[in-house]
């Protein structure tokens, strides 16, 4: 048997010749040896961030590497703010075009021009730019500040010389960048020291930070599903005329938010040579995670259902705080008042019933059916089935709604005796419900589309012998509703509890009341399935992601830093990816970043605002108004500032509105209409302006920003008028 070279095994498998060179990311070309020493000496071996304070910044770098490479030494990025921006050092794009001749010249001069020293990238040179600068941190701002990040490094093969490894054909090797965070191994522990890079991993799970390795000593390494930020080769020729190669990319900035909101994963996470390892050792499928979770189906019974629900409460206890404000009132007009009121409310009950109806029988199919047959069988069953769902459905059973809950007499519709018959019967009335152009009144209260029973989750009752005598109830309020445990510690992180409530007694006790619904939240937790993934609910809310990331990074301002990558896609295991040392430390500015520059915006408003010169300014911007809109924009035009101020004022100033029933707007054969409106935009923006001036007074009552908001110029000879 032949010997064959192990060189050429690895050949004969992967189909080409592995290079022998050690591989490096350097700092770019024109600025090796020209740092500063510092004491990590690491400015040589790391990408260099470069800043650029123009919207042709790309012609920037391209102008520079053609005619003088070291002026990238002036692009570093530094800390700046508004106040003191950095410098922006000379523009290099050819403006006028040169013959080649003389750009050659050009060149030469420049390259033989003595090379200055660059101050390390995280120091300061002199006692006034520390003044200056107040040891401000690196913070990259966004392109709407009229600020760009290329970051950029040199690939090397390291040998005398450090040539410029050259890319093979065919798509074998990849390079790219990774953002990394830095962030504490565990929420408690704050210090600086304790600080480790956290990889940004996409995957089926979502978006999250990653912990990549236990010390900085092994964070050099890729994590399995990072995020991969492209690179893009500039090409140009160093001091002897020897073609380099820069490989750059874009720090995306404006990408802030996203980085800032994903989670945070304290676990280790498996480098990408370990997912590799596992993935070629495994036989079999991996199973699925083991992991159980409820928090999105939760979240979604909150939103629709618990959350308005106790808004409903909170409205009822308001309402009698108001009702008992008037004390000139006949016992007639304040019933017609708790009359209103019951209808407004009995149809939001109406709706959240319908999505309640729909939530059980979504997720919760055994309930539902229970509360579907009336023979109790399915009923019985839940009890060796499930106990938390037989709970559950008790709970929907002995619920009982006030008997002297007061609405006109002519209407005359069922009051139901538990919520389980409610939700039985709302299903049979979602076509009128969602179709409806109305609102519910006594005027309508006969049609068709409205249910046949009524049902309310809140509202007023009142003893009609006694004037004034109103109370609040809430079917919340059912027999077994104490009897449940109001702790939530199985399930407290993902149900925050809403802040202690320091307001006046009635309101107090409103908020108090429509608490006691994160009971309910229980049993309906309680009784769900556990599963993971949750495949059959929607994504939890952004706010809710985000709630639990503030709770995890409380008081960190988000550190990044930047590493570069290269890849033999076609080793495998043989070749772990190589990274380079991570770039300086910097911050992602938010969009209102107090120390960001502010790009400069005009805005050209009419000129001649007489209604000679409006007239002439073309009316193209259209509204589409459906006929149920336009109905809504009808009732509120017979409305007045006064009007509305009254509504909302204590008696004896308070008047109630007059709005009607609603409907959708119809013509004279009783056909529904929408509209087209065309639009002055000029004029809105003018009244935009006008209004805006006049909230800012009014809120720096309590603000006190008035001094700070605007500053005028005066302009001599701008005049609206010509002559």
């Amino acid at each position: 048997m032949s010997y064959q070279h192990p060189i050429r095994q690895v050949r004969g498998i992967y189909g080409e010749f592995m290079s022998v060179h050690p591989i490096q990311w350097q700092t770019p070309e024109p600025l090796w040896s020209r740092f500063e020493t510092t004491p990590e000496a690491v400015d040589q071996f790391r990408p260099a961030i470069l800043r650029f304070a123009t919207d042709d910044f790309m012609e920037q770098i391209l102008g520079t590497l053609s005619r003088d490479p070291a002026h990238i030494g002036s692009l570093l990025a530094r800390p700046e703010t508004w106040r003191t921006p950095g410098t922006s050092g000379k523009d290099m794009v050819e403006r006028v075009t040169m013959p080649r001749i003389v750009q050659a010249a050009a060149r030469r001069l420049n390259l033989l021009r003595p090379k200055s020293a660059v101050p390390a990238v995280e120091s300061v040179t002199s006692i006034e730019e520390k003044k200056q600068k107040r040891d401000l941190p690196l913070k990259l701002y966004q392109p709407a500040h009229q600020r760009y990040y290329l970051v950029s490094a040199s690939l090397v093969c390291r040998i005398a010389g450090l040539p410029d490894r050259a890319m093979t054909q065919g798509g074998s090797e990849q390079i790219g960048f990774v953002l990394r965070r830095i962030l504490p191994p565990n929420s408690t522990n704050k210090e600086e020291a304790a600080k480790r890079e956290f990889a940004f991993v996409k995957d089926t799970q979502g978006s999250r930070w990653q912990q990549v390795a236990v010390d900085d000593k092994d964070a050099a390494r890729m994590v399995a599903g990072e995020e991969l930020l492209p690179l893009f080769p500039l090409n140009y020729r160093d001091v002897l005329n020897h073609k380099r190669t820069l490989w750059t990319g874009l720090i995306p900035v404006g990408r802030r938010e996203e980085y800032m909101g994903a989670t945070v994963n304290r676990t280790i996470a498996p480098s990408l040579t370990e997912a590799q390892l596992q993935s070629v050792q495994a036989s079999t499928t991996a199973s699925a995670a083991t992991g159980t979770d409820i928090t999105a189906r939760m979240t979604q019974f909150k939103m629709e259902v618990a959350e308005p629900w106790k808004n409903l409460i909170r409205s009822a206890y308001k309402s009698a705080d108001l009702l008992e404000e008037i004390g000139e009132e006949t016992l007639d007009q304040r019933l017609l008042r708790v009359y209103s009121l019951n209808m407004q409310w009995q149809m939001q009950s109406w709706l959240i019933l319908l999505d309640f109806a729909d939530f059980l029988a979504c997720y919760l199919p055994d309930v539902w059916a229970a509360i579907i047959d009336d023979t109790g069988v399915k009923a019985g069953s839940l009890k060796d089935k499930n106990k938390n769902q037989d709970l559950l459905y008790n709970w929907f059973d002995k619920g009982v709604t006030i008997s002297t809950m007061p609405f006109p007499l002519e209407i005359n519709k069922s009051s139901l005796g538990s919520l389980r018959v409610a939700l039985k019967n709302i299903i049979s009335a979602r076509d009128g419900l969602e179709s409806t152009e109305k609102l519910y009144s006594a005027g309508n209260a006969t049609e068709s589309d409205w249910p046949d029973f009524h049902f309310l989750l809140a509202g007023l009752a009142s003893n009609l012998q006694v004037a004034g005598a109103f109370t609040v109830f809430t079917n919340a309020n059912n027999a077994d509703m104490d009897s449940i445990e109001p702790t939530l510690d199985e399930i407290e992180e993902d149900l925050p509890k809403a802040p202690k409530v320091t307001m006046d007694a009635k309101i107090s006790t409103g908020s108090i009341e429509a608490e006691k619904l994160d009971r309910l939240t229980a049993l309906i937790v309680r009784a769900l399935d556990r599963q993971k993934p949750e495949i059959d609910a929607p994504d939890p809310p952004f706010a809710l992601q985000l709630s639990k990331t503030l709770k995890e990074t409380q008081g960190d301002v988000g550190w990044f830093v930047v590493r570069y990558v290269y890849i033999k896609r076609e080793c495998g295991l043989l070749h772990p990816p190589t990274l380079s040392e991570r770039t300086q430390r910097f911050q992602l500015a938010s969009f209102f970043d107090s120390d960001a520059p502010a790009r400069p915006i005009r805005i050209s408003l009419p000129m001649d605002t007489t209604p000679a010169g409006i007239r002439k300014h073309s009316k193209n911007t259209a509204f589409i108004i459906s006929d149920v809109l336009c109905g809504q924009i009808q009732r509120a035009k017979g409305l007045g500032l006064v009007d509305l101020v009254r509504s909302v004022l204590p008696w004896p100033l308070h008047k109630d509105l007059e709005l009607g029933d609603g409907g959708a707007c119809k013509n004279d054969n009783n056909l529904n209409i929408g509209m087209i409106c065309s639009l002055s935009i000029p004029i809105i923006t003018i009244c935009a302006l006008i209004l805006l001036m006049i909230i800012i007074s009014l809120l720096d009552f309590i603000f006190r920003w008035l001094p700070y908001f605007i500053i005028c110029f005066p302009v001599p000879g701008l005049k609206g008028k010509k002559g």
